[in-house]
């Protein structure tokens, strides 16, 4: 919880500028003032010394927030001030799924300063957390000066020493990286002074806008929303002359398909057909998915992609999958998933439909043999799986894999 600790001079003279019906930097506000303010402030100021009628403060607050990609929202945070505006504290905002936005735009505030003050700036201090958790460090918005608050009553027109602070282009996103659960967006603002006299500086220090010294509270909730295309499984296969492109998800959301790309470099990719999302393109249940590229005259090796487009434009890419089309067929492909292994390690490679036998050995970083083993894959076979490497102590490996004359050699990483 954050504290402050007032001068109690300070906090008299702001309390007379913003509870009695003048201000002493304005002469127009002291003819709508009751005759019997205007003395008891006469009599206090005679009483101080002239170094300390100079001072500054912040007397309006706000919280700029956009629920939903809606409209931005003044949220007036002292709810004893009549603005016009809705109170920010003590308010719930209800209920944001995982995929929607509830952002903090940023923030305003209105300081004032009498005689010979000068404020120099203002801040925005916030921060989210969990209902009940350990609220953790503030961060902070930075409010540039927007410009001079104006007596319209004065004549000339001329400024009556009250400022605003604003920025409300700030776009802090509060939902992302949240998990689902109750939480509390606590907020306060500061701002700096300087006081001085006609032989200079006579004190500075930094103004407080909080709820008493307990900041100002407000709270929502986090629920799951959809989830977005959740893709499981993607793979590459030779079929001869031809490749098999299969893919599965697990969930999809607003999904409008998926665009085959192609590419001879890994770097360039060109579209080979776009294949429609199943349904109306959500669903929670599995789906699957297949393409068979079967243009002519291929060579050498070719890199495939899925370019995913949801309905409205947003695109997310997976792959590449490398396919061999080498004299000798398929070893540029070879793949080792998951890597960091664990406990388990798979090697995927294209299909042949020829039976195919060598060797697989992981060697250490000192060069000692971790694993040795022979390795026979029949006719369409494209996964080995190589279990019982969970004792493997953790560090890089080299895995060298040798079939039908052909030399392949990766590094993996044991966690």
């Amino acid at each position: 919880m954050f504290s402050y600790t007032h001068n109690p001079i300070f906090s008299t003279l702001e309390g007379m500028k913003h509870n009695l019906p003048f201000r002493l930097s304005t002469a127009n506000h002291f003819k709508s003032a009751h005759k019997l303010g205007v003395l008891l402030v006469v009599l206090l100021c005679a009483l101080i010394p002239t170094d300390l009628l100079a001072g500054s403060g912040i007397w309006q607050g706000f919280v700029v927030l956009n629920q939903k990609n809606t409209r931005d929202i003044f949220y007036d945070l002292n709810p004893s001030t009549q603005t016009g505006n809705s109170d920010f504290n003590g308010v719930s905002f209800g209920d944001f799924k995982t995929n929607e936005k509830f952002t903090l735009r940023g923030g305003e505030i209105k300081t004032y300063k009498n005689n010979l003050s000068d404020v120099l700036d203002g801040n925005l201090r916030y921060r989210v957390y969990k209902a009940g958790a350990d609220g953790g460090r503030f961060e902070t918005i930075n409010l540039p000066y927007n410009g001079e608050l104006y007596n319209p009553e004065a004549s000339p027109t001329n400024s009556i020493g009250d400022q605003r602070w604003q920025q409300t282009n700030a776009n802090v996103d509060l939902i992302a990286g949240l998990a689902t659960g109750s939480y509390v967006l606590e907020v306060y603002m500061d701002s700096r002074y300087n006081d001085y006299n006609a032989g200079g500086p006579i004190g500075s220090g930094t103004n407080y806008y909080s709820n008493g010294g307990s900041n100002f509270v407000a709270y929502f909730t986090v629920s799951q929303g959809p989830l977005p295309v959740a893709l499981t499984r993607f793979v590459a296969q030779r079929q001869e002359n031809n490749v098999k492109l299969s893919w599965e998800t697990a969930s999809e959301h607003n999904n409008r398909g998926y665009e085959v790309q192609v590419s001879t470099d890994s770097r360039t990719f060109r579209a080979l057909s776009f294949v429609q999302s199943h349904g109306d393109g959500t669903s929670t249940a599995r789906n699957t998915y297949s393409y068979l590229d079967t243009e002519a005259n291929k060579a050498g090796v070719r890199y495939y992609r899925l370019r995913q487009v949801d309905l409205d434009g947003t695109e997310k890419f997976y792959g590449p999958q490398a396919v061999s089309f080498s004299k000798a067929g398929s070893l540029v492909a070879l793949q080792a998933v998951p890597n960091p292994f664990n406990s388990e390690l798979t090697l995927s490679l294209p299909s042949l439909g020829n039976t195919r036998t060598g060797t697989v050995v992981l060697t250490d970083m000192m060069g000692r043999t971790a694993l040795s083993q022979p390795l026979t894959l029949a006719a369409g076979v494209d996964e080995v799986r190589l279990p019982a490497l969970n004792n493997l102590p953790t560090g890089m490996y080299h895995l060298r894999l040798n079939l039908n004359g052909e030399l392949q050699t990766m590094k993996l990483l044991k966690k």
